[in-house]
C-alpha cells in the first residue's frame, strides 16, 4: 500500500520532492501502516508503510545490487556531493524546522540546534573524507593514482540507525561516512522520525544521489517483535554496522531507558558556574532524553551548597520551549520522585510544566538532592528532563557510582586529565569530557575508519 501524506502535510511542510522520497526511498511492501501524528497539534502528517523483516533484506539486496555504480563514482565526487547535499539542508532548513517539531516534537531551540548540529555532521565528514582520501591514494602500475575512497574491501552494504531524540544529525552521523565511502546504506528507523529522514531523502536526491543508494526500513513508534525482527535482519544481511553514538547496532530506543543514564561530577577544585550551566543544558534540553543526557550529579560536599545555589539559577531561567514531554514519560517520572523521597531524597524542583509551547504543556524540570551517592539508583532513573543530585566526600564513591552509569561522562576539575584517566579506565564511560557538557555523535574520522574493513563493529 502506497504512503499517503495529509494534504496539510504537503501543502504546510513538505510538497513534491518528499512525496516521492517516500515511493523511492521506505522499504515497505506490506499493509502494515503506522499514522504519524504531529506532536504539537495533533493533525495528521503522515500515513507510512511499515517494514516488514522481509522488506529488510530486500532493501539489502537492493542496496547491494546499487552499489557497483555508487562505488565506481571516484571518491572526490563523491565528497562533491556531500557538499551538494550540505547546500540542499541549508536551502530547506525552513522546512526542516517545522518538520522537527512537528515530526519530532522538538521545540524551536532545539530544533535550531539540531540544524546547528546536522550542517556540522556534513561539513566535519565531508572535511574528514577529503584527508581519507589523500591519506589512501594508491599507484597504479605504471605510476598513476587510482583515487579510492576507503581501504580495498570495504563493506558493500552498511546498516544503520536513528536516535529519535536527534534525529537529524544522527541520521547523517549514521548514513553519511558509509555513504563517502562509496558504501550503499539501509537505515532503521522508527515512524516518527521517519518524516524527518524522508526529507533527507529528498535533499540527497536532489544533491544527485542515485536511486537505491540509501534506503529506509520504517518501523513501528512503539517497538514490538517485528522491530526487533527487522533490526536483525538488518545486521545479519548487511555486511557492516555503522559507527554511531550509544546506539548499538541499527536502531535505538531513545524514549525507554535502554542504557543507563550519563554521569556529571564536580571535584572540590571544579567550577561549579560551569558545571550548573552545562548540567542544565545535558539534564533538560530534548526533555532529558538524548544519549548525552547526564541526569545524576555527583558533587563534592564543600561545594554542593554552592552548586545547588547555580543550578538553581539555571533551572528557573531554562527556557520552557523545548522539545515536548510524551505523555508516557510523566507516570514514571511521579513515581521515581514518590520512591526517591520516600529514600530520603529532597524535592528542589518539582516539574508540572505550568507553561506552554505551541499549546501543549512544556516539561519543566525536576530535580531531586539525594542523601549520598549510595541512594542514587542509576537504572532506576526515569527519561525526561530530570536531575539527581548527591554530595559526595570521597572519590572512591564516585568510581562506584559511575560503574552503574552510561556512556557519557563529563568532569568539572582543576586536575590534568592524564592524572585522571587512569582511575576512570574500565568504566563503562567511553566518552568522557572535562569542563564541558556532554556532547553526542562520533568524530567524522572514527566514523570513517570504523568503515574501513568488513563487519566493521559499532563504536560503543
Amino acid at each position: 500500500m502506497p504512503p499517503r501524506l495529509s494534504s496539510w502535510a504537503s501543502e504546510s511542510l513538505f510538497g513534491a520532492p518528499l512525496s516521492q522520497a517516500l515511493r523511492d526511498s521506505v522499504a515497505a511492501e506490506g499493509s502494515r501502516q503506522a499514522r504519524v501524528e504531529s506532536a504539537f497539534t495533533g493533525r495528521p502528517l503522515v500515513s507510512l508503510p511499515l517494514s516488514s523483516p522481509a522488506d529488510a533484506r530486500d532493501a539489502v539486496g537492493r542496496a547491494r545490487a546499487a552499489h557497483t555504480a555508487w562505488q565506481a563514482v571516484p571518491a572526490r565526487e563523491r565528497t562533491r556531493w556531500a557538499v551538494r547535499l550540505r547546500e540542499q539542508l541549508a536551502i530547506r532548513r525552513t522546512t526542516f524546522l517545522p518538520v522537527l517539531g512537528h515530526a519530532s516534537g522538538l521545540g524551536p531551540a532545539d530544533a535550531a540546534e539540531e540544524l546547528r548540529r546536522a550542517d556540522d555532521v556534513v561539513r566535519l565528514h565531508t572535511a574528514a573524507a577529503r584527508a581519507h582520501v589523500r591519506l589512501h591514494r594508491v599507484h597504479r602500475a605504471g605510476g598513476g593514482i587510482a583515487d579510492c575512497g576507503c581501504a580495498p574491501g570495504g563493506p558493500v552494504v552498511v546498516a544503520s540507525g536513528v536516535d529519535d531524540a536527534r534525529p537529524l544529525a544522527s541520521l547523517l552521523e549514521g548514513a553519511l561516512p558509509a555513504l563517502l565511502c562509496g558504501s550503499t546504506v539501509v537505515t532503521d528507523v522508527d515512524a516518527r522520525s521517519t518524516v524527518t529522514a524522508l526529507a533527507v531523502a529528498a535533499a540527497a536526491r536532489g544533491a544527485g544521489l542515485p536511486a537505491g543508494v540509501w534506503q529506509l526500513a520504517v518501523r513501528g513508534v512503539s517497538d514490538g517483535f517485528d522491530a526487533s525482527t527487522v533490526r536483525a535482519v538488518l545486521a545479519e544481511h548487511a555486511d557492516g554496522i555503522a559507527p554511531q553514538c550509544c546506539l548499538c547496532g541499527p536502531g535505538g530506543a531513545a524514549r525507554s531507558r535502554a542504557r543507563p543514564p550519563g554521569l556529571l561530577v564536580v571535584r572540590q577544585d571544579g567550577s561549579v558556574r560551569a558545571a550548573a550551566r552545562a548540567a542544565a543544558q545535558a539534564c533538560f534540553t530534548r526533555a532529558g532524553r538524548s544519549c548525552a543526557a547526564t541526569p545524576v550529579i555527583a558533587v563534592h560536599t564543600a561545594r554542593a551548597a554552592d552548586f545547588l545555589r547555580h543550578f538553581l539559577h539555571e533551572t528557573r531561567r531554562f527556557p520552557p520551549a523545548g522539545t515536548v514531554l510524551e505523555q508516557r514519560q510523566r507516570a514514571p517520572i511521579r513515581a521515581w520522585v514518590d520512591a526517591g523521597t520516600a529514600d530520603g531524597a529532597r524535592l528542589l524542583v518539582a516539574g508540572g510544566g505550568p507553561t506552554s509551547c505551541r499549546g501543549l504543556p512544556a516539561p519543566s524540570p525536576t530535580v531531586l538532592v539525594a542523601p549520598s551517592p549510595r541512594h542514587v539508583h542509576a537504572h532506576e532513573v526515569p527519561l525526561g528532563p530530570v536531575a539527581v543530585v548527591a554530595p559526595f566526600t570521597h572519590w572512591a564513591q564516585v568510581i562506584d557510582l559511575a560503574r552503574h552509569t552510561g556512556p557519557h561522562l563529563s568532569v568539572f576539575t582543576r586536575a590534568r586529565p592524564c592524572l585522571l584517566g587512569p582511575q576512570l579506565a574500565g568504566l563503562p564511560a567511553v566518552h568522557i569530557r572535562y569542563n564541558q557538557a556532554p556532547v553526542a555523535g562520533l568524530p567524522p574520522r572514527s566514523a570513517l575508519r570504523g568503515l574501513a574493513w568488513p563487519h566493521s563493529s559499532p563504536a560503543p
